[in-house]
């Protein structure tokens, strides 16, 4: 796949720090950067050493589905219907949900290029763009499927 002048460039920023001798994994589908002395660097944040990723934040569902990063997809689930259960629990608004996908977005403008990083380094084959829009949206509608199972109870 193609890839951008701007997300070369963070990908070339990543592969700087990996050869000053920093490691690059996931824990928990979140992207970790450790120095040598295992000591854990921000990789979100205004001191990202990538930067932001406006497409990782508006279109973390399409990103994510192109480098096959299914656990977008479980995070958000599990988010969802958290918030699901605390709102029922507390009897809270619906902001929570609005609130939840914006921070979501804002994770994933930080994470995505170490994501896209970690796939490329696995040889992970992309999904075409037009196919990760339309799978995207279905996975997204299925993560929240259980969520709105969850009000729909609530509200009888």
């Amino acid at each position: 796949m193609s890839t951008s002048l701007q997300m070369q460039k963070r990908l070339d920023k990543i592969q700087g720090l990996i050869d000053e001798g920093y490691n690059l994994e996931k824990k928990f589908g979140f992207p970790v950067l450790k120095t040598s002395e295992g000591k854990s660097k921000s990789v979100g944040g205004i001191n990202s050493p990538t930067g932001f990723s406006w497409i990782g934040f508006f279109f973390p569902f399409v990103v994510c589905t192109q480098i096959r990063e299914w656990s977008y997809f479980y995070i958000n689930g599990i988010i969802l219907i958290v918030i699901s259960l605390v709102s029922l629990k507390l009897n809270l608004s619906s902001d929570l949900y609005t609130g939840s996908q914006v921070g979501i977005g804002v994770m994933y403008g930080f994470y995505y290029p170490y994501l896209r990083y970690l796939a490329n380094e696995k040889g992970i084959k992309e999904i075409p763009i037009l196919i990760s829009i339309f799978l995207g949206i279905i996975l997204t509608f299925l993560c929240a499927l259980p969520s709105a199972i969850i009000d729909s109870i609530a509200e009888l």
